[in-house]
């Protein structure tokens, strides 16, 4: 792939969601997002992003916004005319009995159990590679990354390394003109009316997910103490004690175990969206080490990926993008 610097980078992003490109439906707006949401999942070492990683999130953002908000996703004048991704969900929705009528709002994606989310992304995937995958690679010139459809080994996409450190250091500013356009786009779609609130629809078109799994790993691990201030925890507050995204959910829009620690209320609320002191850092990434070795499916899927290095990126990169650095309890 081409070396590219941060000014190549930039401006195949500025060609590929502003005018200079063919647009038809939002299936590049969500692609871009999906991508951007799954930064912290790629494999560095060989910078591959799995299909399947893509197809979770590409089919989480349509299932809430097209069960949910009945947002049209495509401008057209022709009654009844709707993207295969809409139909292909609208179909799922009858077969399983999922209600979403007009005025109905479906329950989340996140909601849904693993099996229903699995079938789903699996009929959505099909259409996100046949029709937006080489799309979204011709928009940004071949260059953004590689891929081979017909290589079963692969089962990815291959992100140029130049544009992966591009898009973690301006991550948020990328979300935000993503969503700028895709705004516009759905504006011209859908009817006044449906058109209220987009950006916090967009937003909420990925939610985190229910965190209790992960609060009952971090107890039988054995914190049984605040991450931050050091207060006892009682294992019968098990169900309404806080867990908490070490770099806020926020900016990173994903779940992983690496990045949760348990915290009480009161530091839980204070420290909201804010990052911790650099000293949490290493505190942190000493934890990791001994919660990488306990066993369990979860703990091995969430840190199949993880290195220090790359918790060290994100908070860095959180600080670049905006997100207020150094709380402490």
């Amino acid at each position: 792939m081409p070396s590219l610097t941060e000014d190549d980078v930039v401006q195949l992003v500025n060609h590929a969601l502003f005018a200079g490109t063919a647009r038809t439906t939002t299936y590049k707006f969500a692609f871009f997002k999906a991508i951007l949401d799954n930064l912290f999942n790629m494999n560095l070492s060989s910078c591959i992003l799995s299909y399947d990683a893509l197809a979770l999130r590409f089919t989480e953002i349509y299932w809430n916004l097209v069960l949910r908000w009945h947002l049209k996703q495509m401008i057209t004048y022709e009654p009844g005319k709707m993207t295969a991704v809409e139909r292909k969900l609208y179909s799922l929705a009858e077969e399983k009995g999922i209600p979403c009528g007009e005025g109905c709002q479906v329950f989340l994606f996140e909601s849904a159990s693993p099996s229903l989310q699995a079938e789903a992304a699996k009929r959505i995937k099909a259409e996100m590679l046949k029709n937006v995958v080489g799309a979204f690679c011709g928009d940004t010139q071949d260059s953004f990354y590689q891929f081979d459809k017909a290589d079963k080994s692969l089962d990815g996409i291959i992100i140029n390394h130049d544009v992966y450190n591009v898009l973690v250091k301006y991550k948020s500013s990328f979300e935000k003109l993503n969503y700028y356009e895709w705004i516009k786009y759905l504006e011209k779609a859908n009817k006044e009316e449906d058109s209220y609130a987009l950006a916090g629809k967009l937003d909420s078109s990925t939610k985190r997910s229910d965190l209790s799994v992960y609060r009952k790993i971090l107890f039988e691990f054995g914190q049984s103490h605040c991450f931050y201030c050091g207060k006892a925890l009682s294992p019968g507050d098990g169900k309404t004690i806080p867990v908490d995204h070490f770099i806020p959910w926020s900016f990173i829009k994903d779940d992983k175990l690496w990045n949760f620690v348990l915290a009480c209320p009161v530091c839980n609320g204070k420290k909201s969206d804010m990052l911790p002191a650099g000293d949490f850092i290493s505190v942190i990434q000493k934890r990791n080490d001994r919660l990488a070795l306990f066993p369990g499916e979860i703990v091995e899927r969430d840190f199949r990926n993880y290195t220090h290095s790359r918790l060290n990126e994100m908070y860095g990169s959180a600080v670049f993008n905006g997100y207020e650095a150094g709380w402490t309890a």
